[in-house]
């Protein structure tokens, strides 16, 4: 039977599932390629500066991204749910006014708060680092902030629309390349810090003009383009708003999270601790790299199914992508926790060595929040959105409070303590919330059983660490053997001959795949 027919033989969850395993896919390579620049970027970026020049850095850069957030009125991810829901109610008007509503809200927020920044409140900040340059790093990164509201939002609209090509094109691979470019010549030049931040802008600028033009295109081919009358436009304020409100918490619960322990770290311990910081976190966020990827596609594809009615098919994708997370995400995880120290002596240099602790305690929280999958956002799909607030507000006084607790007296390994202690018990309590909504169904034992040999896997690695303590090659090599391993034994729950039919004709992959 041909792949076509037997695709349509499938239900529409399996039809669904296999275009957005194999879209997020080339996503994922497009990612891996991103993280190759984005990792060289920063040993180059750390090496470079001096810690305090880098701590400054990367302390504006922190509050960027809290702009960003702020920014976007949480209606960056949020815009995949309704442009799906409306697209599969061929209802454009409303699809027209959330992408309009979207940019209006960051184009309003953006005037406000960007104002406020020149007009005093980034000199206040800076007033209160130990690097003077601080101040003029900041003014130049906060146009950062729109971008990647912008940002956020054209990918949720490519995603919507089933074109991965044009994220894949240019977030993962000409931004990065570019700033990866920029870096290398302020090393090369002596560069100033801020000539870094002005590269970093000037980057991301052209990645959206590249977004904008591919933009109208995409909307032409889908038959939707943009109404020539204001009455062809129609927008949904009260239902986009009721969603908005709850995702926001989300945002800011994220950044609290992400960013107030930088804050409070850089108030109590100075530029050399965010540096201690900051430098691991990108290695750290490795572990994200399959569960960014993912959820790009996730989110439309979980709302048409729900729209439909098809709660079994929710189920089954969501636990497939989440064990997809975990058995890629599993050589990431070991290398940056099991072997964190090899990992950051390796990556960033001895004098970097207590950063070991850092990397070690946000990588268990990152793990720990994508092995147990897209939860959040299956919440929000059904509703949950009181419990979801709840949940924020609560994860939001958690990280403050151990931020304040640990920060001071351990420095940056206390900060990611707090962080990744977070991340871990906000993921299991929506976990338990989320089973209760979408239930076990009939086949519960599949749903856990590859949690159960990533684990025996990682516990054959932690042996290798107190028994052998190898180097950083060896240990590479050793984890990609059990990650190896692990894959074999999971084969059946990721379906990755009938997800990726091209893979029979490497005979090689037989064994393990087969």
């Amino acid at each position: 039977m041909s792949d076509s027919k037997a695709e349509s033989g499938d239900s529409d969850a399996e039809r669904l599932n296999r275009r957005n395993v194999r879209g997020s896919s080339l996503l994922l390579v497009g990612r891996l390629l991103s993280l190759f620049f984005t990792v060289l970027t920063q040993v180059v970026i750390v090496r470079a500066l001096s810690k305090s020049d880098f701590g400054a850095f990367a302390y504006a850069f922190t509050l960027t991204a809290a702009l960003r957030i702020l920014l976007s009125l949480g209606q960056g991810r949020l815009l995949s749910r309704f442009l799906a829901k409306y697209e599969e109610e061929k209802d454009y008007a409303r699809m027209w006014g959330a992408i309009l509503m979207a940019f209006g809200a960051i184009a309003v927020t953006s005037v406000v708060l960007l104002g406020a920044m020149a007009a005093g409140l980034a000199p206040l900040i800076g007033g209160n680092f130990d690097n003077p340059d601080l101040t003029g790093v900041l003014l130049i990164l906060m146009f950062l902030a729109p971008l990647n509201a912008l940002d956020q939002v054209f990918i949720s609209v490519f995603a919507v629309f089933s074109r991965p090509t044009a994220i894949f094109i240019r977030k993962y691979v000409l931004t990065p390349a570019l700033q990866l470019s920029v870096v290398i010549f302020i090393a090369m030049t002596n560069g100033s810090v801020e000539e870094l931040a002005l590269g970093y802008v000037l980057s991301s600028a052209f990645g959206i003009g590249i977004y904008v033009w591919l933009f109208f295109g995409v909307m032409r081919d889908r038959g939707a383009p943009l109404p020539r009358k204001a009455d062809g436009i129609v927008f949904p304020f009260r239902e986009v708003f009721s969603f908005s409100v709850p995702t926001m918490t989300q945002e800011l619960a994220y950044l609290v999270t992400n960013t107030g322990s930088v804050i409070i770290l850089g108030h109590y311990r100075g530029g050399v601790a965010v540096a201690n910081f900051r430098s691991v976190l990108p290695a750290a966020r490795l572990n994200q790299i399959v569960y960014q990827t993912f959820v790009t596609m996730f989110l439309p594809m979980t709302a048409r199914l729900h729209t439909r009615g098809d709660h079994d098919g929710v189920r089954e994708t969501y636990w497939h992508s989440s064990h997809f997370q975990a058995v890629t995400t599993f050589p990431i995880m070991v290398m940056t926790t099991v072997f964190a120290h090899v990992t950051t002596v390796t990556l960033f240099g001895q004098r970097y060595a207590d950063a070991s602790t850092v990397l070690l305690a946000l990588s268990i929280g990152y793990y720990v929040s994508i092995a147990l999958g897209f939860n959040i956002y299956v919440l929000q799909v059904y509703g949950k959105l009181k419990f979801l607030v709840y949940s924020n507000i609560g994860v939001s006084a958690l990280s403050i409070g151990l931020a304040f607790a640990l920060s001071p007296k351990y420095g940056a390994a206390g900060a990611a303590v707090g962080a990744g202690a977070t991340m871990a018990i906000q993921n299991v309590v929506n976990e338990i919330v989320l089973i209760r909504v979408i239930g076990w169904g009939d086949q519960a034992r599949r749903w856990i059983r590859p949690y159960l040999v990533v684990a025996a896997g990682l516990a054959v690695l932690v042996v290798v660490k107190v028994v052998l303590d190898p180097g950083f090659v060896v240990a590479l090599l050793v984890s990609a053997v059990v990650s190896l391993g692990v894959l074999r034994q999971t084969r059946r729950e990721l379906h990755l001959l009938s997800l990726f039919p091209e893979l029979k004709r490497f005979s090689a992959l037989g064994p393990l795949l087969a």
